[in-house]
């Protein structure tokens, strides 16, 4: 018998977030753009920004405002401005990291604006970065224009979308629990691309 494969229901998603809590729905948000922080580090470091911890103590502030159910004296709004200027223009070359460092920067962008306006759209667009990250790395490694319901398939199943779906799955167990150090723990734990994943996809265009 086949195992039955996650897929991105948005409509779901939100929903479940909707029935949340506010430190909740941040809490969800910041865990996706955890994930992708390895990302953000390895471009940084290969464009030379000079940036390249500055998305981690951004994460490490949300979640101190997570744990601690306070937004604390934070500018969250020049920080805002701060990632949205980090987020790699079409003029940045660098194929394939490049594109997931536009995902990973986007993702901790609506971090910030979910513990700014508090919707559940907002959590679901960082969420949804995450999975878009995924998607463009699997299209480019399988060659896949997903153009067509077989194709579409081939992709889902790929397995570092599955890898992807199946922790933003567990995310929504945990925050049922209201288990949120457990979840910053794996969020840190299990990135979204590990560093053998990151270090092949440099050479991807």
């Amino acid at each position: 018998m086949t195992a039955s494969l996650f897929s991105y229901d948005k409509p779901r998603l939100l929903q479940a977030l909707a029935a949340m809590s506010p430190p909740a729905r941040l809490a969800c948000a910041t865990a996706a753009a955890t994930r992708l922080m390895p990302v953000c580090e390895r471009f940084a470091a290969v464009q030379a920004t000079g940036k390249q911890d500055r998305a981690r103590e951004i994460v490490a502030e949300l979640w101190q405002c997570i744990l601690a159910d306070d937004a604390g004296q934070q500018p969250w709004t020049a920080v805002l401005d701060e990632v949205m200027a980090m987020i790699p223009g079409k003029e940045v070359e660098g194929g394939l990291l490049t594109m997931m460092a536009e995902d990973a920067l986007a993702s901790l962008a609506y971090a910030v604006r979910c513990l700014l306006v508090d919707t559940p759209q907002e959590a679901e667009w960082a969420v949804g970065r995450e999975y878009d990250a995924t998607d463009q790395a699997a299209i480019k490694l399988m060659g896949v224009v997903p153009n067509t319901p077989k194709k579409e398939a081939r992709l889902l199943a790929h397995p570092l979308i599955q890898r992807t779906l199946g922790r933003q799955h567990e995310d929504l167990v945990l925050l049922r629990r209201g288990d949120f150090a457990e979840l910053l723990r794996q969020a840190v734990a299990n990135p979204t691309f590990s560093e053998q994943e990151l270090t092949g996809y440099a050479s991807v265009k």
